[in-house]
C-alpha cells in the first residue's frame, strides 16, 4: 500500500464542473492511466480517493488537493506524468508527495484559504478603494443574508466577520483591482469569496461590473503556523 497527495490546478476551462463531476474526471483518469489505485472492500466497493475543501462553481485555483491510496507502490512523478497525460485542459497536476499511512485527510486538516479577487468597476481610485476594504474589515461585525440550502434555501443573516481574517487591495490597472483575502475554510468555519464581495458591495454602494475568482493557495494550521497542504503533511508533529 501507499498513500499519496497530489496538488492541481483547476483553470477556466473547466471552473463550471462541479466537485462531483471532478471526482469522476479524476476517477475516469486513474483507470485509463492504469494507476494501481485501491479499492475499498465491501459490496459496493469505490476508489479510495478524497479531495481537499470543494471549490465553488465558477472559481479557479492553483491549489486544490487530493488524496490517493495505491495497491502498490509507485513513483510519484510517474504518477504525475500519466494523469497529465490524461486529464483535461485545465486540470494540471503541480506536484505530489508520498504520505503517511495515519495521515489525516485532506479535507479534515484545511483551516484557511487565500483568494485573489479581481473586480471591475469605474469611478473609483484605488486610494478610495483601499480605505474602504480597510473601514469594512475594521467592522466590529458584517452581517449579511446567506441562503441556507438545507432549508429551503431560506435567508438567514450571520456575521462573516470572525471568518475574514484579512483583506487587502494589492494591484490596481485602470478599472481592475485585485484584492487578496485569507478567509477561514474547513469544519472551523467556512466563508465563500462570493459572499464576502457582496457583504462588501453592499457596505459601499459600488456597482462592481464582474469578478473572478482565484483560489492561490489553502493551508492546514499546524504548531500556529500555516502550511499548505504538502507543506504539512511533511512538517513534524
Amino acid at each position: 500500500m501507499m498513500h499519496i497527495r497530489l496538488k492541481f490546478t483547476k483553470g477556466n476551462e473547466v471552473k463550471y464542473i462541479s466537485h462531483l463531476d471532478l471526482m469522476r474526471v479524476f476517477q475516469r483518469a486513474l483507470r485509463r492511466t492504469g494507476i494501481p489505485i485501491s479499492y475499498s472492500s465491501g459490496f459496493n466497493p469505490h476508489m479510495e480517493i478524497s479531495f481537499g475543501a470543494p471549490l465553488s462553481l465558477g472559481v479557479t485555483s492553483n491549489a486544490e488537493y487530493v488524496d490517493l491510496k495505491l495497491a502498490e507502490p509507485m513513483d510519484v512523478r510517474e504518477i504525475q506524468r500519466r494523469l497529465n497525460d490524461s486529464l483535461p485542459d485545465g486540470i494540471r497536476i503541480l506536484d505530489g508527495i508520498e504520505i503517511r499511512e495515519n495521515h489525516k485527510s485532506a479535507m479534515s486538516v484545511v483551516s484557511h484559504s487565500r483568494y485573489r479577487i479581481r473586480i471591475f468597476m469605474e469611478n473609483v481610485s484605488s486610494d478610495e478603494l483601499t480605505k474602504k476594504i480597510e473601514e469594512f474589515a475594521a467592522q466590529k461585525e458584517i452581517k449579511i443574508m446567506k441562503e441556507q440550502p438545507k432549508k429551503g434555501f431560506e435567508l438567514k443573516e450571520i456575521d462573516i466577520k470572525p471568518l475574514l481574517v484579512s483583506m487587502k487591495l494589492i494591484e490596481s490597472k485602470e478599472d481592475t483591482y485585485t484584492i487578496d483575502c485569507l478567509l477561514l475554510s474547513g469544519s472551523r468555519g467556512n466563508l465563500k469569496p462570493g459572499l464576502l464581495i457582496k457583504a462588501f458591495k453592499e457596505f459601499t454602494g459600488y456597482d462592481i461590473q464582474s469578478i473572478r475568482i482565484n483560489r492561490e493557495q489553502v493551508y492546514g494550521l499546524k504548531n500556529g503556523k500555516l502550511l499548505d497542504l504538502l507543506e504539512y503533511e511533511s512538517a513534524e508533529a
